[in-house]
Order: C-alpha cells, then sequence, then structure tokens
C-alpha cells in the first residue's frame, strides 16, 4: 500500500511537472522568439530610418559596407547567444526589382535575385515582410525581417540564423530537465514522507482492527493529528470503546442466560426455520444423549431428538404457526413419559399487516416421568389401603353377624370367633399405625428429638424383645458390632428401623436358622448389616420391595400378619438420616440388608 500511494504521487508529480515544463518551455520559446522578431524589425526600422536620412542630404551610399559595418555594431552589442561570429546578425539592403545591393555576410554580387522573397514583397507594399527559410547562400536557416526605406525603393532586410534559437531552445530544455529532476527528487522526499504520514496510521489502524477483531477489545489507536486520519482514530477508539462495553453486557447476559436456562430442571430446543438448533440447555442434551461438549449448536434437530412425535410437533410449530401441549413415552433403555410443549418463533414484521414471519421453533421438554409414578403409588397406595383396610373389616363384620346370629350363645364358638375378632382388630390397628408412622417420617424433612446414641444397647434392647419370636422358630439371634459405635439420631426411630428388619428377618427365616446383626465404622459412616439364612428374594422383586404394600408372596406375608408397610418406613427413615440401604439376597440363601449413615 505504502509502495503503490508512493508511486501514485510520484506518477502524479512527474506528470504535473512534465506537463508544466513541456508548456512553460513552448511559452518561453514563444516569448524568446516573438524578442527576436521585435528586435530585428526595431533593427531594420533603425536602419530605414538612418538611410532615409543619408540619402536624404544627398549622399552617396555603399550599401554593402553599410551592411557589414551594422552587422558588426549589431553582433558586438547583441545579447543573443552565438557559437558562431560569421553567421550572426544578418543585413542586406535589396532594391524593388529584388537585386541585392549589399550583404553583411557574403559577397553580394555572387548573390541571385530576391524579388521572389515572401518578405521581399511584402515590404514592397510597404508592410513589414517577414519569413523564415533556408538560405541557399549560407546553408543555414533564418528568420528574415524586412522594411522599405522612406522616399526610395530601397529594402532594408535583418536576419538571425535559426541555429541561435534552436540554441535557446536546447538551453531552455536543459534548464526545463534540471528543474524538472530537481524538482522530481524533492517530490520523492516529500512523497516518502506523505506515504509514511499516510499508510502509517493506516497500518496502525488495520493491524487494531485485527487484535479487536481476534477479540483483544482493549487495543486502541495513538494517532494525535489534527487532520481526518486523528479525526479517524477519535472515532476508532470511540467505537471500539462503545464495542468494548457491548460485548462486556452481552457477555455479562449470555453467562446470566446461560447459568438460567442450564440451571432449569426442564428442557428448552430452539430451533431457526431450516431445523437447526440455535439453543439448548444441560438438562435438554441428557434426556436425548448428547454432551454440550460436543458440536450440538447448528445440528439438524432430527440428528438429535430421534423421535417422530416431537419432530413433528416443532414442525407443526414453525410451517403451521401452531402451538401445542402434548404427552409422550420414549425410551429404551428407560421409559421416560415427557410433556412436550412446542411453540413457533416470531421474527419482525414481514407488511404493513399485524403479520409476523416465523424465524423458527421452541420446544420445551418436561420429564413428568416420576410425576406419573407417584400418581402410579398413589393410586396403587389408595386401592391397597382400602384393600388392606377392607379385609380385617370383613373378617370382624363376618364374625359379629355370625356371633348375632347364635353362636354368641356356644362359649367355644363365641370364644373361638372373639379372638380372631382380635387379631384382625390388632392386625388393623398395626397398619393404621403403620400408615400414620409413614406420614410422619414422609412430611418431617428433618427428625426430631436428636442425640447421641449408642448402637450397642439399643441392638441388645431390640434383640431382646424380638427373642421370644424367635424361639418359636428356633432361630438364634446373633450381635456383632466392633468397637464403641454411635449415632446422633432419634433413638425411637433407629429401634423401630431395627426391629422392622430384625421381625422381617426372622419371619422369613428357616426353622433353626440364625439373624446376625453387625454395626461398625467404616470411611465416615455408620454401617449395619442385618443377614437371615431365609428363604431369599428373587432377583425381580429386589428393585420394588421397598414399595408400599409390595409383598413378594402377597398370600404368606399377610398371613404372616405383615402389613407391608415395613420396609418402606426403614427406607424413609435412613432418607431421613441422609442415607442409604442396600439389598444383597439370592433364593434360598438368605437376604442382607446393608444400612449406611454418615456420622
Amino acid at each position: 500500500m505504502r509502495k503503490k500511494v508512493f508511486m501514485y504521487y510520484l506518477l502524479l508529480v512527474v506528470l504535473g511537472l512534465s506537463i508544466t515544463g513541456f508548456f512553460t518551455s513552448k511559452l518561453a520559446q514563444s516569448f524568446y522568439k516573438y524578442e527576436v522578431e521585435e528586435k530585428l524589425k526595431n533593427t531594420a526600422i533603425l536602419i530605414s530610418y538612418q538611410l532615409s536620412e543619408k540619402l536624404s542630404s544627398g549622399q552617396a551610399l555603399d550599401y554593402n559596407r553599410l551592411a557589414r559595418v551594422y552587422s558588426s555594431l549589431l553582433n558586438d552589442s547583441s545579447s543573443l547567444p552565438s557559437s558562431d561570429e560569421k553567421i550572426s546578425t544578418r543585413i542586406t539592403f535589396i532594391d524593388f526589382k529584388g537585386n541585392v545591393l549589399g550583404e553583411s555576410q557574403t559577397d553580394f554580387k555572387a548573390m541571385e535575385n530576391h524579388l521572389s522573397r515572401n518578405e521581399v514583397q511584402q515590404a514592397i507594399t510597404g508592410k513589414f515582410g517577414r519569413d523564415i527559410r533556408h538560405s541557399k547562400t549560407l546553408g543555414i536557416d533564418f528568420i528574415y525581417m524586412a522594411i522599405p526605406v522612406s522616399n526610395t525603393e530601397v529594402i532594408v532586410r535583418a536576419a538571425v540564423p535559426l541555429m541561435q534559437l534552436k540554441n535557446i531552445d536546447r538551453l531552455m530544455l536543459y534548464y526545463t530537465l534540471a528543474g524538472m529532476i530537481a524538482g522530481l527528487l524533492l517530490t520523492s522526499l516529500l512523497a516518502l514522507k506523505f506515504s509514511h504520514s499516510m499508510i502509517n496510521p493506516i497500518n496502525e489502524l488495520i493491524w487494531a482492527s485485527k487484535e479487536i477483531s481476534n477479540g483483544n477489545y482493549q487495543k486502541r489507536l495513538d494517532i494525535h493529528a489534527k487532520d481526518e486520519l486523528g479525526q479517524l482514530s477519535q472515532t476508532f477508539n470511540e467505537m471500539a470503546d462503545k464495542l468494548d462495553k457491548t460485548v462486556a453486557d452481552l457477555i455479562d447476559k449470555n453467562l446470566q442466560f446461560d447459568s438460567i436456562i442450564n440451571s432449569m430442571i426442564n428442557g428448552i430446543i430452539a430451533v431457526d426455520s431450516k431445523y437447526r438448533i440455535i439453543l439448548i440447555n444441560t438438562m435438554a442434551c441428557e434426556m436425548f444423549g448428547a454432551d454440550m461438549q460436543q458440536n450440538v449448536i447448528g445440528m439438524n434437530i432430527i440428528e438429535l431428538v430421534r423421535n417422530n412425535q416431537i419432530n413433528t410437533f416443532i414442525k407443526q410449530a414453525i410451517e403451521q404457526n401452531m402451538s401445542s401441549a402434548n404427552e409422550i413415552i420414549i425410551g429404551p433403555p428407560e421409559d421416560k413419559v415427557l410433556r412436550i410443549y412446542t411453540n413457533p418463533i416470531k421474527s419482525t414484521h414481514i407488511s404493513d399487516q399485524d403479520k409476523y414471519a416465523i424465524s423458527g421453533g421452541i420446544i420445551f421438554i418436561q420429564d413428568i416421568t416420576n410425576v406419573k409414578k407417584l400418581e402410579q403409588i398413589r393410586t396403587e397406595f389408595v386401592s391397597n389401603v382400602t384393600h388392606e383396610l377392607k379385609t380385617p373389616l370383613t373378617s370382624i363384620r363376618g364374625f359379629v353377624e355370625t356371633l348375632r346370629s347364635g353362636a354368641i350363645n356356644d362359649p367355644d364358638v363365641s370364644e373361638k370367633f372373639l379372638e380372631i375378632i382380635d387379631i384382625e382388630a390388632e392386625r388393623l390397628y398395626m397398619l393404621i399405625n403403620d400408615i400414620l408412622q409413614l406420614s410422619e417420617i414422609e412430611t418431617n424433612q428433618k427428625d426430631t428429638n436428636l442425640a447421641r446414641h449408642n448402637l450397642r444397647p439399643i441392638i441388645a434392647e431390640v434383640l431382646s424383645i424380638l427373642e421370644g419370636v424367635a424361639e418359636k422358630k428356633s432361630i438364634r439371634l446373633i450381635a456383632d458390632i466392633y468397637g464403641n459405635v454411635s449415632i446422633i439420631a432419634n433413638r425411637d426411630r433407629i429401634k423401630q428401623m431395627l426391629i422392622n428388619l430384625i421381625d422381617n428377618a426372622i419371619k422369613y427365616n428357616v426353622e433353626s436358622g440364625t439373624v446376625t446383626v453387625k454395626c461398625f465404622k467404616a470411611e465416615g459412616k455408620v454401617v449395619i448389616s442385618v443377614k437371615d439364612t431365609g428363604i431369599g428374594i428373587a432377583q425381580e422383586h429386589l428393585s420394588r420391595i421397598f414399595e408400599r404394600f409390595y409383598r413378594v408372596d402377597k398370600g404368606r406375608s399377610r398371613n404372616m400378619g405383615g402389613t407391608g408397610l415395613g420396609l418402606s418406613i426403614v427406607k424413609h427413615i435412613v432418607n431421613l438420616y441422609s442415607g442409604d440401604i442396600r439389598v444383597n439376597s439370592e433364593p434360598g440363601k438368605g437376604t442382607e440388608f446393608v444400612i449406611q449413615i454418615p456420622v
């Protein structure tokens, strides 16, 4: 760029100097030629005047001598440069018949008649004669000026060789070229300085622009000129300040926006009119098995969401300008229930009417799998509670009716019926009590009556309570406690949890089996293990045994007096203390419940 500006500037200067030099040289030549002609004219007039005076006094004139005298005088005082004195100013006398009367440069007698010369013809008519032509006598070009002498038929002709004018022209050309070269050298220096002063700020501007385009929004120009470049520099810096502020605001807002959409528990996907993803949050990526680190933005939504229903909903939103809300089930590996909301994205006005262009669509995805499960669990819970309450109540009402119909008068029968009514009432009481306990645990985010308790005496107390039940099946209860294990908890909750686990281990154990309770600390947690040698649990039931009223063997569990809520209560107590519980079991090899609660 600098070289180009320099060359353009230099070319402009050369053209300007050449044109100026050409016209100046031509003007100087014309002026000098005019001066020479005027001098010749004045010389001819002066000589004509002097000859007229001499002729009027009656003197006899030697024209040839006078021509040489006048020529000598003129050449001595001439300011015309000459390389040859013999061919300087030439004086010739001619009569009206064309005869040469005298000549300063050659023998006039040998000269031919000059009547046909243009300047002679013009002088004969009383005018100033002028002509430029080649002299056959001297063999060079001359410029001639002729004038008639008053009251005579004599013509005075003065001439100057064109060689003198050519020398002047050559000299003027040299001076012009010298001036042009000097001017060119000077303007070259000025061109260099001009190109530097012009290109350096532009290069700095280009460099600063590249820095800003690469993300360095702090770059500024340091140009303090007062011309247009200075104004451009100031404007650029102001633009950079505003751009820096705008980008900072955009980054801040984008961070806020990303934080908001990525903290949402629902998925959001926005696409343009060509179904390319322009926005997606973390939850949506997790729902469809994508990674935010991958190049998801710009991907066609069909490549990410391989579900025909969802793609149909977003297509209707974009092409038909239609909003929709639908529930779908997707899977595998795990079936999920999703509530899909789709809406078109509207852009600016496209006409004078109140219409908008549809530039894309947005999908709002809500995972309601757990909500559906909770609804199902609630429905099953109500159904199970109703069934569990209905069974003992039906039995109680049936035996009451039997007693009323006369069986009360038979002591043996009435006693047996009353005992069954008492068992069913106890079963009903236990069920209601377990439901109330479960409801209480679920509603409490934190337990009450917390204190530090040693687990050794609590376990010993629970084993003593259940010892009688274990003796009926010849089951041996074993406590294996390592060290002094204590926990901050509600003593009654821990006791209830242990009773439910150990009671189940006894109920579903074999005759002469064992129930082992272990307790120890490991990695900052209290570990409690209840292991039996009973019938075990099949693998397909392990994921559901903590659900309310779920029974592996419904008939047998009910006959043993279970309510179906014991393990659910245990699970909620463990969750209350931020712990976890897992089950290890195989049919015929017994079952082990392992509880870990942070110290």
